[in-house]
């Protein structure tokens, strides 16, 4: 009896719909490695991506942009690690494709890093992390070749709107302006950005 054909194997990149992937995505893609599947967690209630506050429509959009194959997970939220992890598990493998790699656009935040390290590794999953350590010059400069592509800020910390506010163009120009205290890439939960495709 012949056996069936094996599922193709695909990488799944973690798409928030904001520079980070995004600029994660370009990385991954510069180096030829296998084009990925877009994965994004939402609010099941809202259904807007938590902390990026991106209706899951436009991110959708965005995925018919960048012509790849994206999967949305519905989460009730606040969700626990346990429950997260479970339910990413189940999504990976019922997918139409072998998923073994992880690609996330984490820059410098090392607590997270070992997190997702320690725990999609026990899953069985190898983690990548394209962008990480790169400087704040190398990936501006990579953003800024993107022709037909704007970064807008799509949300900001309390704390700091006094100076910063959604709507704002993430570039150069806005980089130089942020005062000392502010992650020139709002690693810290500054502010979330979305990737708009002209």
């Amino acid at each position: 009896m012949q056996s069936t054909n094996p599922k193709p194997e695909k990488p799944v990149l973690f798409w928030s719909g904001g520079k980070d992937s995004y600029l994660a995505l370009l990385e991954w893609q510069s180096n030829e490695n296998l084009e990925p599947i877009l994965i994004t967690t939402y609010d099941d209630e809202s259904g807007v991506v938590p902390f990026q506050e991106i209706p899951i429509s436009r991110i959708q959009r965005q995925a018919l942009k960048l012509e790849l194959p994206l999967i949305t997970i519905p989460l009730s939220h606040p969700v626990n690690n346990r429950s997260y992890l479970s339910t990413l598990k189940i999504e990976f493998t019922s997918a139409p494709y072998r998923v073994t790699d992880l690609i996330f656009g984490d820059i410098h935040l090392q607590d997270i890093r070992e997190w997702r390290e320690k725990e999609f590794g026990n899953l069985g999953f190898k983690c990548h992390f394209p962008i990480w350590k790169k400087s704040t010059e190398e990936l501006l400069t990579l953003l800024e070749k993107q022709k037909k592509v704007t970064v807008k800020l799509r949300s900001v910390s309390e704390s700091h709107r006094n100076r910063i506010k959604p709507g704002m163009t993430f570039n150069r120009k806005f980089i130089e302006s942020l005062p000392d205290d502010i992650d020139p890439f709002g690693e810290y939960g500054e502010f979330h950005t979305e990737v708009i495709f002209d």
